[in-house]
């Protein structure tokens, strides 16, 4: 049942990265042009549908905890939760929240993600804030939850992260050039070392 598990994330974040290609979307969008309005609203609906049902298959299978629980793993635990959603939100609050849900998309087509490179904020700290926070997160929820469903799933999602930041660093620097090769050199990808 876990092997089964393994495979539904895989598949979930394969699924959410070739959605979000660029190619697949210059596809769609050569033949349909009027889904680039509705294209990021249902990716994000399709996204979040998706992550609910393997999770609710999760939710199905046993769960006992891995390791007998402490106060100070409970603490470190909660502390790292409390600090990935706080890192995520500061960081969601640097970007255009129109845009990442696609309401600016349907409003205004494809010049809707045609801003420019946001390099303030927790941005000026690392490229990627929210994926920062989201491993952060992650860490705490597992230590909170040490049980092998959560495990595989703090394992897949944090697998992700790393493959997803390399692909979003293509993209940006496809979409911004020298611009986002200045930014690179400047500032750290994922830890603020």
């Amino acid at each position: 049942m876990l092997a089964i598990l393994v495979v539904c994330w895989v598949l979930y974040y394969c699924v959410h990265s070739l959605l979000a290609a660029p190619s697949l979307k210059a596809a769609v969008f050569g033949r349909w042009p009027a889904a680039v309005r509705f294209y990021r609203l249902a990716y994000n609906q399709l996204s979040v549908w998706l992550f609910l049902a393997v999770l609710h298959y999760q939710g199905l299978l046993p769960a006992a905890p891995l390791w007998k629980g402490t106060v100070g793993l409970s603490v470190a635990g909660g502390g790292l939760l409390v600090a990935g959603l706080v890192l995520a939100v500061l960081a969601l609050r640097g970007y255009d929240l129109g845009e990442f849900a696609g309401w600016r998309y349907v409003r205004h087509g494809s010049g809707a993600g045609a801003g420019p490179l946001r390099t303030t904020g927790l941005n000026a700290v690392v490229r990627h804030p929210l994926y920062l926070g989201i491993l952060v997160g992650l860490t705490g929820w597992v230590l909170l939850h040490p049980t092998l469903p959560w495990l595989v799933f703090g394992s897949c999602a944090a697998a992700y992260v790393v493959v997803g930041v390399q692909l979003e660093e293509r993209k940006l620097v496809s979409q911004f050039g020298e611009a986002y090769q200045e930014y690179r050199r400047r500032v750290p990808q994922l830890f603020p070392l």
